[in-house]
């Protein structure tokens, strides 16, 4: 008899994992509530994160999404207050499909090359 073997995805909302700032401001901004970075993910988290069985990884809010916060000088403005939720916004509110969110990068305009390291770490 042939073993099946079961896809256990691990679904984790990239922004806060790794997020090591606790204070949860009601409305806050980044700087006042943080925010993961693609980077967290590294080589022993996603050993670590095996270690549970998952085979896969679910990152949930990398691609780029409505929010409040000002990248602008990187040519990416912040979203009206009435389209976004709350200061960060909701993962699932896309606004690039192609693109990266900005705040889960340590180096804004290197966001993509930090989403292929991601990757290439993952696999």
């Amino acid at each position: 008899m042939i073993k099946k073997n079961k896809i256990i995805i691990y679904q984790v909302l990239t922004r806060l994992f790794g997020n090591n700032n606790s204070s949860c401001v009601c409305n806050g901004n980044i700087r006042e509530n943080g925010c993961g970075k693609m980077s967290d993910f590294t080589t022993t988290a996603l050993k670590e994160i095996k270690k549970f069985g998952a085979t896969h990884i679910w990152y949930t809010g990398i691609v780029e999404h409505a929010t409040q916060t000002d990248y602008g000088m990187y040519g990416i403005a912040a979203d009206h207050p009435a389209i976004v939720k709350g200061k960060a916004g909701s993962p699932y509110a896309i606004k690039d499909y192609y693109d990266v969110d900005p705040d889960l990068a340590n180096e804004v305009p290197k966001r993509m090359k930090e989403f292929e390291n991601l990757v290439n770490r993952t696999h």
